[in-house]
C-alpha cells in the first residue's frame, strides 16, 4: 500500500512538471506573437489609425501570461514547501476533533458560474476568429490565452472554496456562542435555577426537578468554543500568505482586462471576430469573479468578528466567576488578532474594495480614453 500510494504521488508529481513546462512554453509562445496576433485581429496593415489600438490591447494577452507564469511559479513553490498539504492536514484535525463537515453547494455554485460565463462564450469566440480570420498563429494564440485565463481561475476557485470552508467553521462556532447566550438569558430569566447550580446538586437531580442546569454555559465549554476559534484565525493566517500574491494579481488583471476589453468595444470599427454579445458577457464574467472573492472574505470577517459580540453579551449577563473569565480571554484574544484578508498588505479584502475598485476603473478609462482618442 505504501509503495502504491509513493508511485501515486510521484506520478502526480511528473504530470505537475509537464503541465507547468507547457504552460511556460504557451506564455512565452503569447507573449512573443502578442503583437502579430493584435495587428491581425485589428486590421492594423490596412488602417494606420488602429495603431494606437493595438500597442493597448497588445498589453492584456501579455500581462495574463505573465500574471499565470507568476502564480503558477508562488502555487509550485507552497507545494515544493509542502505548506498546502500542511494547511489541508490542519484542516482535516480540525475536522476531526470539532465533527465539521462543510457541504460543498457553495463551491459547486462557484465553479458552475465561472464555467457558464468563460466556456461557451469564449469557445464561440474561437469559432469566429477560426471562421473569419482563417489565420492558425491567431487561433492558437487565443486558444492558449484563454487556458492560461482558466489557470488563474482555478487559483480562484481554490481560494475562494477555503475562504468558504472558514465561513461556515465561523458560522458554527457562532452558533454554538448564540445557544450559550440563550442559556444565559434562560437562566437569568429563572433564579432558582442558578440557586440550584450552587447548591452542589448532581445534573440528574436537576433534571428530576425540572430544572434546565445542564443547558447553561460553563467555563469548559467557553474555552472549548475559544480553542475552535483559535483554530480558525490561525487558518486566516495560512490563507493569507498562501494567497496573498496570487489574489493581487488576480484582481490587478481583472481591472485591467475590464479597461482594455471596453475600450476596444467602443472603438472595433475593424475588429474581426467581434459580437456585441461579448463585451457584456466578460464584464459579468469579471465582475463575478471580483464578487466571489471579495464577498465571499468579507462576509467571513464579519462572521468572525461577530463572535466578539456575542461573547461580550453573555459575559454580561453570566454571574459564575470563572466562565466571566473565560469569556473576558475570549473577547481580548479576537480583539486582538487580525481577522483581515489582504492582498499582501497592499488591499483589504472588504465591501469596500468593490466600491473602490469600480471608481479606479473608471478613472483608468477616462485617462485611457483621453490618451487615444
Amino acid at each position: 500500500m505504501f509503495k502504491f500510494n509513493a508511485f501515486v504521488g510521484r506520478r502526480r508529481q511528473v504530470i505537475d512538471a509537464l503541465c507547468t513546462f507547457m504552460l511556460i512554453i504557451a506564455c512565452l509562445f503569447n507573449i512573443a506573437v502578442s503583437p502579430y496576433c493584435m495587428c491581425v485581429m485589428e486590421s492594423c496593415h490596412k488602417h494606420e489609425l488602429t495603431a494606437v489600438l493595438v500597442r493597448v490591447k497588445t498589453v492584456m494577452p501579455q500581462t495574463v501570461a505573465v500574471v499565470c507564469l507568476v502564480i503558477r511559479a508562488k502555487t509550485m513553490l507552497h507545494s515544493a514547501n509542502g505548506e498546502f498539504r500542511e494547511y489541508e492536514d490542519k484542516a482535516r484535525e480540525y475536522d476531526a476533533c470539532f465533527l465539521d463537515r462543510v457541504g460543498g453547494a457553495f463551491v459547486a455554485f462557484i465553479v458552475s458560474a465561472y464555467a457558464v460565463t468563460i466556456l461557451p462564450i469564449n469557445a464561440y469566440r474561437l469559432y469566429l476568429i477560426y471562421r473569419d480570420v482563417r489565420d492558425h498563429t491567431v487561433t492558437a494564440f487565443f486558444m492558449l490565452m484563454y487556458v492560461q485565463n482558466l489557470c488563474t481561475c482555478s487559483t480562484e476557485i481554490h481560494y475562494v472554496a477555503r475562504c468558504s470552508r472558514l465561513y461556515r467553521r465561523f458560522c458554527r462556532i457562532n452558533e454554538d456562542v448564540s445557544t450559550l447566550k440563550l442559556a444565559t438569558v434562560a437562566a437569568n430569566r429563572y433564579p432558582s435555577v442558578l440557586l440550584q447550580s450552587a447548591d452542589g446538586r448532581d445534573d440528574d437531580d436537576n433534571r428530576r426537578r425540572g430544572t434546565m442546569s445542564w443547558t447553561r454555559p460553563m467555563a469548559g465549554d467557553v474555552e472549548l468554543l475559544r480553542m475552535r476559534h483559535q483554530c480558525v484565525r490561525d487558518a486566516v493566517g495560512d490563507l493569507n500568505d498562501l494567497y496573498g500574491v496570487q489574489l493581487l494579481l488576480s484582481l490587478c488583471i481583472l481591472c485591467l482586462m475590464t479597461v482594455i476589453d471596453t475600450y476596444g468595444e467602443m472603438f472595433r470599427k475593424y475588429s474581426l471576430a467581434r459580437s456585441q454579445a461579448f463585451l457584456y458577457v466578460w464584464l459579468t464574467h469579471y465582475s463575478f469573479r471580483l464578487c466571489a472573492i471579495v464577498l465571499t472574505t468579507h462576509f467571513t470577517m464579519k462572521q468572525g468578528y461577530r463572535t466578539k459580540t456575542l461573547a461580550s453579551d453573555i459575559n454580561n449577563r453570566i454571574l459564575d466567576t470563572s466562565t466571566k473569565e473565560e469569556l473576558y480571554l475570549f473577547s481580548n484574544q479576537i480583539l486582538r488578532s487580525s481577522l483581515e484578508f489582504t492582498t499582501c498588505d497592499f488591499f483589504t479584502l472588504n465591501a469596500h474594495f468593490i466600491t473602490s475598485t469600480i471608481f479606479a476603473v473608471i478613472t483608468y478609462f477616462i485617462v485611457l480614453f483621453q490618451y487615444v482618442r
